[in-house]
């Protein structure tokens, strides 16, 4: 076996790995993913699922349940009835509605970051309580103190 078979051997077995890696993340750290800053507790984890330029899906699980996320760096203000105004770094929440057979909670900062929360049935108050832990950045920005992270790559 060459050295050069070796070499591409080790960084595809790298490769893999760091893929697998990535997809799930787990508690506790600060999550920054699309536009989402979540300081995950112990036992709750993050499972990557799509990403793009602008924004991305993941999966947030804990003891509050599971929850659907897209989250995403520039965007407008939901169009829905607010239920909660914004608050210093805390942004807006809005009403809960049905889209696409599921219930979704949106969330905005007030400028372009915003993160939308889906669940098969009604958000249940510790979900609720959850979705109020989370900041959103904007696209550019770069948030601090964040170990975990979701990303992209351009193919």
């Amino acid at each position: 076996m060459t050295m050069r078979t070796l070499a591409a051997g080790a960084f595809l077995a790298l490769a893999v790995a760091t893929q697998a890696c990535a997809g799930e993340l787990v508690g506790p750290g600060r999550f920054c993913g699309y536009s989402a800053i979540i300081d995950l507790a112990p036992e709750e984890k993050v499972t990557t699922l799509a990403g793009g330029v602008h924004g991305g899906d993941f999966r947030w699980e804990g003891p509050f349940g599971s929850l659907d996320v897209y989250g995403t760096g520039w965007a407008s203000r939901p169009k829905r009835r607010m239920v909660s105004p914004p608050s210093g770094a805390k942004p807006a929440r809005f009403a809960e509605q049905r889209v696409d057979g599921r219930y979704e909670v949106a969330i905005w900062n007030g400028a372009h970051g915003a993160a939308y929360f889906r669940s098969t049935s009604p958000l249940t108050p510790s979900q609720l309580a959850a979705i109020g832990r989370i900041v959103l950045f904007e696209e550019g920005e770069t948030p601090s103190g964040c170990n975990l992270r979701a990303g992209f790559s351009r193919d």
